[in-house]
């Protein structure tokens, strides 16, 4: 490969261009550009892009230039896994774990895939064979503990409890930790469990730093800007093929996500975070970038445009598909604007059982305020700032379900969720832990429950633990 070519590339990456990017990969890939080892590389680029189909078109060329390299068929794999094409993931890359049945990497890969997929059998297989191998694989530990319910004798919690005990590097022993804290749940000891979440906690927070201030200044730059804007009035979403659910994690979207998955012309899209890049597009989250932006001539049917194309590199062309991406409350400006027959559902739950659930929850990514008692009071203080705002402006675009209220009366609310979704009842809404899909979250293994009230006043056996939290809180919320 010539260096012009890879100049042009470098100058568009130096530019951000997206489009640009895009383009010029997918010539390259049309001319069969030969580019030495790049494409793995180029197909990471596509994919940060949301550009499904060109990046597994990339990591295909990438695979055919050592078609013996098990390390291409590898990456394969994680990147149709990445593109939501979980079925496809695990066919992929069973043909591997038969030739090195024990390699630990591609069993807990296929452990993973199968958790996602609600098979549970499988995947309790597939990470014991890790765990044997390797007992110091926190993450391992981590996704185990998630399908596994712990009783008192398991031998499975002395394995683990062994397992803390010994030394191991910060982020997998962080894991085994709030592993620990999950079993000891199970069996009802709050005290030790509390202090296996919290030293998990301590070790994530000392790398994952939350930036209190940025948080704040966000949130208040977005109140500024949307102040005074008004939205036009919400007329139904029949026909709309947006559907956007938010709220704190933890906090039920992922139940309502497959409430309305269970409906046959809706698909869970999880948390897509494509608002997020249409939102670059128009360079910021206010109506002051999206005029600017307008006056580039591209307007905001631009923005709508990029946002269904990019939902269609993932989904099948129909298909209503539910956007739970985190942090949407600082979205939604953008989203009634650019969107405005979008419905909005909003997840309110008791605070106490909200924070205790992230506390206690490791996030594989993002959510950085999760690790402390007060920065989970700080982020939960804006965060209510916002639905108040957002409640106030958005009159029925948005409606708001209490979790209490929907897991206690689901007969009452689940049709109401999928009324203001603009669609016709179906009867497989009410029964969604029997819907078969894959699930990323961390609510996994609840989901494949009938709706419960169990979680109802789980954040109470913590309450003497919590009591910096409810302080904080307290103070932020006056």
């Amino acid at each position: 490969m010539t260096s012009a070519p890879l100049a042009d590339l470098q100058a568009l990456l130096a530019a951000r261009d997206r489009r640009g990017i895009n383009t010029l990969l997918a010539d390259w890939l049309d001319r069969d550009l030969v580019v030495g080892d790049r494409w793995g590389a180029f197909a990471d680029i596509l994919a940060q892009h949301g550009e499904w189909t060109l990046a597994l078109r990339a990591v295909r060329r990438h695979r055919a230039a050592a078609p013996e390299d098990r390390t291409q068929w590898f990456a394969e794999a994680v990147m149709l896994a990445r593109a939501g094409r979980n079925a496809d993931a695990r066919a992929c890359i069973a043909p591997l774990l038969e030739k090195l049945p024990g390699d630990v990497r591609l069993a807990h890969f296929m452990g993973a895939l199968s958790s996602e997929a609600g098979l549970f059998d499988d995947a309790r297989r597939y990470f014991g064979l890790v765990l044997d191998a390797d007992p110091q694989s926190g993450q391992t530990w981590l996704e185990m503990s998630a399908i596994h319910r712990f009783t008192q004798g398991d031998p499975l919690l002395d394995r683990l409890r062994r397992t803390v005990s010994n030394d191991a590097p910060n982020g997998s022993r962080a894991a085994s930790l709030y592993a620990l804290g999950k079993a000891l749940d199970d069996i009802g000891d709050s005290d030790a469990a509390f202090s296996a979440f919290a030293r998990g906690a301590s070790l994530v927070a000392a790398e994952r730093r939350y930036d209190a201030a940025a948080d704040r200044a966000q949130a208040d730059a977005v109140l500024a800007a949307w102040d005074g804007v008004v939205f036009p009035d919400f007329d139904g979403a029949a026909g709309s093929k947006r559907l956007f659910v938010t709220g704190l994690p933890r906090s039920g979207t992922t139940l309502v996500e497959q409430c309305l998955a269970s409906h046959p012309a809706v698909a869970g899209g999880g948390e897509l975070n494509l608002m997020s890049m249409a939102a670059r597009e128009s360079g910021g989250l206010g109506p002051a970038a999206l005029a600017a932006f307008t006056c580039t001539g591209r307007g905001r049917g631009t923005l709508a445009g990029l946002y269904d194309h990019l939902v269609g590199e993932r989904f099948a062309p129909g298909m209503r598909v539910v956007d739970k991406t985190l942090d949407a409350s600082r979205l939604l400006g953008v989203i009634a604007t650019v969107m405005p027959d979008a419905p909005i559902i909003w997840m309110r739950r008791d605070a106490l059982d909200t924070a205790w659930s992230c506390y206690r929850t490791y996030f594989a990514r993002g959510v950085p305020w999760s690790w402390s008692q007060d920065a989970i009071a700080t982020h939960f203080a804006l965060e209510d700032r916002l639905f108040a705002f957002w409640q106030a402006r958005l009159g029925t675009r948005l409606l708001c379900v209490d979790y209490e209220a929907l897991v206690t009366d689901p007969g009452t609310w689940i049709p109401r969720i999928v009324a203001h979704a603009g669609l016709p009842d179906d009867p497989r809404t009410l029964s969604p832990h029997e819907t078969e899909r894959a699930v990323l979250t961390s609510s996994v293994a609840q989901v494949r429950q009938p709706i419960n009230r169990s979680a109802i006043g789980s954040g109470d056996r913590y309450r003497r633990h919590l009591t910096q939290f409810l302080d904080a809180y307290a103070r932020q919320a006056t």
